[in-house]
């Protein structure tokens, strides 16, 4: 297989500069050196003279040269993505939160209706709403940010998509199921509390959509039919006669235990498979993309933390976003890999506004710039040589003169570089609270993004407090939680952690304690 050698060679748009690569086949050991290197920069600024150079062009062809050569990107996506396809998404206004009536539903918080122990209580709640997301009126469709994933695992540079969402849509968009982790379950099936038969949850329509709760139809046994006449037996003279209905029928025996999608709700462990394919991909990944998503919620919140930080990080979010802190992501690690070289930001660039517009920029600079795109000008050459001359020199023109007037097609006023946008700046303040430590010259803006200073106490956010379960006995801990620093996502009780901890990879892994 041939490599991509980086040579000097650049064309000059506008106020903008990007880099041109040659085939050339280089070495298997000098392909790690040519990918780009930590620390991360979208504005190179040993090229650039003045600060009006750094323009929104130049920075969003830079993010698409960060993950030039990568092979095992990871993505880590949530509701944002799937919002342009119909589905809301939970916190926004108007979003699922914004239209649950607590008091019709009888709950306190919105949240509380999808608490898997207000379900166990009452499942009344959840499906008396559920009708409408579990069966929309007409099939939701892949948006492009679903098909810019696609086109990733289509350019062979896709580890895995770790998905919080519930709706498929990755899949539909032609991703393959094996490179998708839905961490959050997913709606398409529904599994029995009781007996654990699961069924495809199409088959559960009818009573949903009447709001009412389905329940499980397994066959489990069975019994006769109320009002039928016992049998007996009697022996006369050696004869044995049958006394009352000899004709007795039998009626199915049903689980009737309650029917849950198979999506985890708060107070639920996640899937097995979440932590076996990140603790696989962890040494494989080399770069992140995060989009759509808050990284609120546990545990996925702490995957950008387990992944290496020598790798790239790349947000794509209508606002900046950080995780929370939590114990044991300070400690240190001598190896080269495990180095942060960022100085108190996290990500190395961030794209704000509409995950759609985003993705389709970046996209199109990767469609056009990569080396697919030239392999096809190369077979479009070699037709051209086929040509009668003369067709073949007005062909040339024609091109050529369609390429000078061939403008970037994300000009518009809403894209930005922040680092160039005195105006933005002004509005936000002094303080930038809002980026959270990143340096604006890491920020690019799109339509839609959002940029408004986070307030310390605001009464509309909803703190999520971790209900975390013990790998071994499976129970809620409610006291000291202790967390393998080696795993994801791997936490014991202080019981367990007596007998377990020395077992756990034969006692070579830390643990750390946390209330």
């Amino acid at each position: 297989m041939q490599h991509t050698e980086r040579i000097k060679d650049t064309i000059t748009t506008g106020n903008a500069t990007s880099t041109k690569f040659s085939s050339k086949g280089p070495s298997k050991r000098s392909l790690k050196s040519q990918l780009a290197q930590p620390p991360y920069h979208i504005f190179n600024d040993d090229k650039l003279s003045s600060l009006s150079e750094k323009t929104f062009q130049e920075g969003i062809k830079n993010v698409a040269h960060l993950l030039h050569k990568r092979k095992k990107i990871i993505v880590l996506c949530g509701a944002g993505i799937s919002v342009s396809c119909g589905i809301p998404d939970f916190r926004s206004k108007g979003g699922i939160y914004d239209m649950i009536d607590t008091n019709d539903l009888g709950l306190s918080t919105p949240e509380e209706i999808f608490h898997f122990e207000v379900f166990q209580d009452d499942p009344r709640p959840f499906y008396k709403f559920a009708g409408k997301m579990l069966y929309p009126n007409r099939p939701h469709e892949p948006s492009p940010s679903h098909k810019f994933l696609a086109l990733l695992e289509e350019k062979k540079m896709l580890l895995r998509v770790y998905t919080q969402n519930i709706d498929g849509l990755e899949e539909k968009a032609g991703i393959s199921p094996k490179k998708i982790v839905y961490a959050h379950g997913s709606l398409h099936v529904s599994t029995c509390l009781k007996c654990g038969t699961k069924v495809d949850t199409e088959e559960l329509r009818d009573e949903v959509l009447k709001g009412n709760v389905p329940y499980c139809k397994k066959v489990v046994g069975k019994r006769r039919r109320r009002g039928e006449k016992t049998k007996r037996t009697i022996e006369i003279d050696g004869n044995v006669q049958v006394n009352g209905n000899e004709n007795v029928e039998y009626e199915p025996v049903l689980c009737e235990g309650v029917m849950k999608p198979n999506i985890t709700f708060f107070g639920e462990a996640l899937v097995d498979r979440v932590r076996r394919c990140l603790e696989a991909d962890q040494a494989k990944a080399d770069a992140v993309i995060v989009i759509g998503t808050s990284l609120s919620v546990a545990p996925i919140s702490k995957v950008i933390k387990y992944l290496r930080p020598s790798i790239p990080r790349i947000l794509i979010n209508r606002a900046v976003v950080i995780p929370k802190h939590t114990s044991g992501e300070d400690e240190d690690n001598d190896d080269e890999d495990g180095i942060d070289h960022r100085d108190g930001y996290l990500f190395d660039a961030i794209l704000l506004g509409f995950c759609d517009e985003v993705t389709k920029a970046v996209a199109y600079v990767m469609e056009n710039n990569d080396e697919g795109g030239r392999k096809k000008q190369k077979i479009e050459a070699s037709k051209e040589k086929q040509e009668p001359s003369k067709n073949k020199k007005r062909k040339k023109i024609a091109q050529a003169s369609e390429t000078e007037k061939k403008p970037f097609p994300f000009q518009s006023d809403d894209c930005k570089a922040l680092c160039n946008d005195a105006k933005t700046l002004e509005a936000i303040g002094p303080s930038k609270n809002c980026l959270l430590n990143h340096p604006i010259d890491r920020i690019l803006l799109f339509p839609g993004a959002k940029l408004e200073a986070q307030k310390d106490d605001d009464d509309d956010v909803t703190v999520y407090h971790e209900v975390v379960h013990c790998d071994e006995c499976h129970d809620v801990i409610k006291d000291i939680i202790m967390k393998c620093l080696n795993c994801f996502d791997f936490d014991l009780c202080k019981k367990c952690h007596k007998k377990t901890a020395s077992k756990h990879f034969k006692g070579k892994h830390k643990f750390i304690s946390e209330k």
